[in-house]
């Protein structure tokens, strides 16, 4: 019969070589055959199988196992190697970099869903994980916060991050280990719960109110680091703009002369190799504070606009901005304000496209977000139309800017 039972223990009085005998259940002593082994049991089958366990009765279940499987067609020796090819750590590590190849923006996230994942399912086989063991690591998940005492408290995360989770393990299990390196089959997939995403409102913050805070920041910033508040300024103009957008805007991608600012958006899809194109007609308040910061602080093509000035103590001339640079002058002047539950996302795009809507409607307001396009050209050439140009300049209305668009009266000024 396939595969068999060994032992490293010795006879306790001639210290020979113990026999495995499956007739009697054991491992004997060939001189003295009342002698059995008790521990250091190993279990060969085939070539890749080889398991120690510290009882003959686990060696020889797990040996019966094995055969049972042979018999019936059943037997996947990766189930068993002891390098564990189908524990999920080691398919999680290989999905990574699988998804690092296809150059994705977003591979911070997915390193860290699929991290989370691994501390939970560990060397789990992938073929043993169902929908239950799912909803169980999606309910394990916890984030933490601020305690009232200053300590960290771990919460349950929210439906939108378990979402996340549970997506980024779908694609893993269909399009990785299904159909890419088909170490599943169909039938072997798991079915994946539902996760009811219930979004909670970003707070928002009158247009009026915003006003005072964004003055206040340009009183405090403006003559050390003008960029400060020009880049939260175009952030509640243009609803298409994103902080991600500023950061990686050139010097270049500024177009005075047609007064358009270029924003090239990487694509998340592989199959899409041209970058997805924004472009935004300014206002023409926006070109005129163009021309002042890049006389001021003149760059080449291909430098990036947003970067710091010289002569700032603390940070390195002409480096670029900080995910958080503009996030946090904003927390800051916030809290002077007696404000402290709504973020740089929610002051600047979201409460500018809710004010639009109000006063146009739904359809201008998707227009003006940048949500509301479908059609091929318009995924990557998104200029900037005469319905966004109007709702810019409801906007300024609204915050109290005198909008002149006669180009040569304006020079002549």
């Amino acid at each position: 019969m396939s595969g068999n039972i060994s032992t490293e223990e010795k006879c306790s009085v001639c210290e020979g070589k113990m026999i495995h005998d499956e007739r009697r259940k054991g491992c004997f002593c060939e001189t003295h055959t009342e002698i059995t082994a008790s521990r250091l049991f190993r279990v060969r089958f085939g070539k890749k199988i080889n398991k120690r366990y510290r009882t003959y009765d686990l060696a020889y279940q797990f040996l019966m196992g094995l055969r049972y499987e042979k018999a019936n067609g059943k037997l996947d020796i990766r189930d068993h190697m002891y390098s564990n090819p189908l524990g999920f750590a080691n398919l999680g590590k290989k999905y990574v970099e699988f998804k690092e190849k296809q150059g994705l923006t977003e591979m911070n996230n997915i390193r860290r869903y699929i991290r989370n994942a691994t501390e939970y399912f560990k060397g789990t086989n992938v073929k043993e994980i169902k929908k239950k063991n799912i909803r169980a690591f999606l309910d394990s998940l916890t984030k933490s916060i601020k305690g009232e005492k200053g300590d960290d408290i771990q919460v349950p995360l929210a439906d939108k991050g378990k979402a996340c989770h549970c997506s980024q393990l779908h694609d893993m299990f269909f399009n990785f280990l299904y159909d890419e390196e088909e170490v599943l089959e169909l039938a072997q997939l798991p079915r994946f719960p539902k996760v009811d995403e219930n979004l909670g409102f970003r707070k928002l913050i009158d247009i009026g109110d915003r006003e005072l805070i964004i003055n206040s920041i340009k009183e405090s910033t403006y003559e050390e680091s003008p960029k400060i508040w020009l880049g939260i300024d175009l952030l509640c103009s243009y609803g298409r703009i994103r902080p991600l957008d500023l950061r990686r805007l050139t010097e270049e991608d500024i177009d005075l002369e047609y007064g358009v600012m270029t924003f090239w958006r990487p694509s998340k899809s592989k199959k899409n190799k041209a970058p997805k194109v924004v472009s935004i007609k300014l206002l023409p308040d926006h070109i005129d504070e163009f021309r002042v910061i890049k006389k001021r602080f003149p760059g080449l093509g291909k430098t990036l606009f947003f970067r710091h000035p010289p002569g700032i103590k603390g940070v390195r001339a002409d480096y670029p901005f900080s995910k958080s640079h503009l996030y946090n002058h904003w927390i800051k002047v916030c809290k002077e304000f007696g404000i402290d539950d709504v973020d740089l996302y929610g002051g600047t795009r979201h409460s500018s496209t809710t004010a639009i809507g109000k006063a146009m409607g739904k359809k201008e307001a998707k227009s003006f977000s940048g949500h509301n396009s479908n059609a091929a050209f318009d995924r990557y050439c998104q200029i900037g139309d005469q319905d966004d140009l109007a709702a810019s300049q409801l906007m300024a209305k609204m915050r109290g800017k005198v909008i002149d668009f006669d180009e040569e009266k304006r020079k002549k000024k």
